[in-house]
């Protein structure tokens, strides 16, 4: 990860300070840099796949720096990778099959019972992939954090970002962990950011402009500083065998020209030297100078920095090492993190939302649609679309705005309401009635158990009979027999008195004390006896 050495060697140019440093200013962040230090906590978890709130450690971890920098007044800006570079996918095999040997051998400590060495290979197997970053990014969201989803690689995002003044969202510093950022030409780089906010920073202007410090970067600018960390091994190109840093600095300052250096490294190193390294040198450099970013304002991708017609004939027009290219429709998805970068997929429209994201703040795309419609319409335009189920419509709505004619009518999309109701829609006529039942079934068991969980101290709430204790339910016994005798009474009764105690509902109360039920019947016995004494003589009184 990143150019091999290059910190080390540039040790000189190496300043510790405090993120305190940038307060007021809005600074970048390279996401899966603290994506993976925060999955080394939980790598057993992520690699086993286990149930539980540590799983979900790496956002915490991920938070506490982000709530670190607002602390200090500094506005963060997280940017994430996106898909993978077709130049770089030796890399990712390499880094795939290591990820994959690490922890092969971590299930074997496992089973030995040998919890910590499996853990220390856990880690070394842990990846980060694009659903991780999709929960953090419904936490940014709830906490109203910018954040970016680039469309290839984050660095070259940054860097852009970089270029920009701050009043057109640009960013003055970026934290990370990938020395990358030297070679893209990020001004300032602060990396090994601890809890507490102290870390070391690199400024290429310093790097540049001393004249005491050794090695000596004074007669370098920012092509030939890019040409050396290219020929000490990068990403994108592994370096000739002997050449690391510190020979590929002293080729490069010494004779000051990248084309040069090639001639003479192929000469020292002769059949060493692939038959295409030249193309792949350049290749290499032209990832770190004109790779494929998303322009935030014009909401479509472009290049870093425009490509030099001499290149471009160079490398014969094909520029499909940098990355396919997207289409704006589909680059804004991404950069919204509403789609996979990698899959090109929705993600899931039901999410298993972390515990604190709030579901209000979760936009989705609308799905999920079948495989061979999604893969006959992206053949057919190359676009990102949302299928209704609803029979009544007959057109999708667009949701991208500031597009051509022609683009809306490839690229339609639905609002935030339409896609809820299309995919409960879905939802319903794809799943059979015997599975919703049971869904049914099973929330009305769960909320049976959660009320269940109630502290059983209202008065007020009805209960059953066998939830009565045996004085309680004698009490009430006697109260609906004295009620009996009044209703039985209602013939005879025609005064008002009477005929209001009739009418009225006496309250049946479960938590009395057994001495007021007794007061209680004595005096309804007496009234009961005094109404009946009342109806006789009014009776032969009207006689």
């Amino acid at each position: 990860m990143g150019i091999k050495d290059l910190l080390r060697f540039m040790k000189p140019y190496v300043e510790s300070v405090h993120i305190k440093k940038y307060a007021g200013k809005r600074v970048g962040i390279d996401a899966y840099s603290w994506l993976h230090k925060g999955a080394y906590s939980c790598s057993m978890e992520l690699c086993l796949n286990l149930e539980g709130d540590k799983k979900l450690q790496y956002l915490n971890y991920f938070m506490h720096r982000i709530n670190l920098l607002r602390h200090y007044k500094i506005t963060p800006v997280v940017v994430f990778d996106g898909g993978n570079l077709p130049c770089k996918s030796r890399t990712e095999d390499e880094r795939h099959r290591r990820r994959k040997t690490n922890r092969d051998q971590a299930m074997l400590k496992l089973k030995e019972g040998n919890v910590a060495g499996a853990v220390e290979l856990f880690q070394r197997a842990v990846s980060v992939t694009p659903s991780m970053a999709h929960q953090l990014i419904q936490i940014l969201k709830s906490e109203n954090i910018e954040f970016v989803v680039a469309p290839y690689e984050a660095d070259a995002q940054l860097a852009y970002l970089s270029s920009l003044e701050e009043e057109k969202s640009g960013i003055v510093a970026v934290i990370s962990e990938d020395s990358d950022l030297l070679a893209y030409g990020c001004p300032a780089v602060f990396f090994k950011m601890d809890s507490h906010g102290n870390g070391q920073e690199v400024e290429l202007d310093r790097v540049f402009s001393s004249a005491t410090l050794v090695p000596s970067f004074r007669h370098f600018n920012q092509d030939l500083f890019t040409g050396m960390c290219v020929l000490a091994g990068c990403d994108f190109l592994p370096s000739v065998p002997g050449i690391g840093i510190a020979k590929a600095y002293n080729l490069v300052s010494k004779y000051r020209n990248l084309d040069r250096v090639l001639s003479i490294l192929k000469f020292e190193k002769g059949d060493q030297v692939p038959e295409d390294y030249t193309k792949s040198f350049k290749e290499a450099v032209a990832v770190f100078h004109h790779a494929r970013i998303y322009d935030v304002s014009l909401k479509r991708t472009k290049h870093l920095k425009p490509v030099p017609e001499q290149l471009l004939q160079f490398l014969d027009e094909e520029l499909d090492f940098l990355g396919p290219e997207i289409l704006p429709s589909l680059a804004t998805a991404i950069a919204q993190g509403s789609i996979d970068p990698c899959t090109m997929e929705a993600f899931d429209f039901f999410p298993n939302m972390v515990n604190h994201v709030s579901t209000a703040n979760v936009k989705k795309i609308c799905g999920p649609f079948s495989r061979q419609q999604a893969s006959a319409q992206a053949s057919k335009d190359c676009s990102f679309l949302a299928i209704s189920s609803s029979k009544t419509r007959k057109e999708t709505t667009v949701v991208e705005t500031k597009q051509t004619s022609d683009e809306q009518k490839q690229c339609p999309f639905m609002d935030d309401r339409e896609c809820i109701e299309e995919a409960v829609a879905l939802q319903n006529l794809l799943c059979p009635s015997i599975s919703t039942r049971k869904t049914v079934g099973k929330e009305k068991k769960s909320r049976q158990k959660e009320v269940l969980k109630v502290p059983d101290n209202n008065p007020f709430r009805k209960r059953k009979v066998e939830e009565i204790e045996p004085d309680e339910l004698e009490s009430v016994t006697e109260q609906i027999s004295e009620v009996t005798e009044v209703e039985s009474l209602e013939v005879v009764c025609t005064t008002p008195e009477s005929q209001r105690s009739v009418e009225s509902k006496p309250i049946k109360r479960i938590e009395l004390r057994k001495v007021t039920n007794e007061r209680k019947v004595k005096r309804s016995n007496c009234q009961s006896s005094e109404n009946k004494k009342n109806s006789i003589l009014n009776f032969f009184s009207r006689v």
